[in-house]
């Protein structure tokens, strides 16, 4: 998507043809040599793109290996990956939102059931587990009674009424 940046840069007339070239080798050398660190295809493939199109612009001509290419080219690819950014975005931000599922951290909110209990201390039962349990002020709670776990402390749940 740089690449893309700087094409259009270079295409509207804001950047000059040798700016927009050098630009585009050093972002293309750069995203090659990311990917030998973060390996997904994506780098060295918009790497692979900015040499080329630096390429292009550099000798002045829209043949690119003996091939006539046309810039829109480069921008329906940026706009197809500009696409996949934007979706994986909201699925990321969809899915944030969503509760807790596994993990202790799925139980706030849920209820459990007292197993023995004494003053502030004493032992739930919560997911089929038998866990220590506090709570803020002494309570006078009976066997099998149902109280809310709100947070988590280490290996211990605090719990309400």
């Amino acid at each position: 998507m740089i690449a893309s940046i700087i094409l259009g840069l270079y295409l509207f007339g804001i950047v000059g043809a040798e700016n927009a070239a050098t630009f585009l080798f050093i972002t293309g050398a750069l995203l090659i040599a990311s990917e030998l660190f973060l390996t997904s295809g994506i780098f060295f493939f918009n790497g692979a793109l900015a040499l080329l199109a630096g390429y292009g612009i550099r000798s002045g001509t829209n043949e690119i290996f003996g091939i006539d290419i046309d810039w829109g080219l480069f921008f329906g690819i940026s706009f197809v990956e500009l696409s996949i950014v934007v979706a994986a975005v909201f699925l990321i931000i969809r899915y944030r939102s969503h509760k807790v599922s596994t993990g202790p951290e799925s139980m706030v909110g849920q209820k459990a059931a007292i197993v023995e209990w004494k003053g502030q201390k004493g032992r739930v039962l919560i997911q089929g587990e038998t866990w220590k349990a506090e709570s803020d002020k002494d309570m006078d709670l009976k066997k099998d009674e149902k109280v809310t776990v709100d947070a988590i402390d280490d290996l211990t749940l605090r719990i309400i009424v």
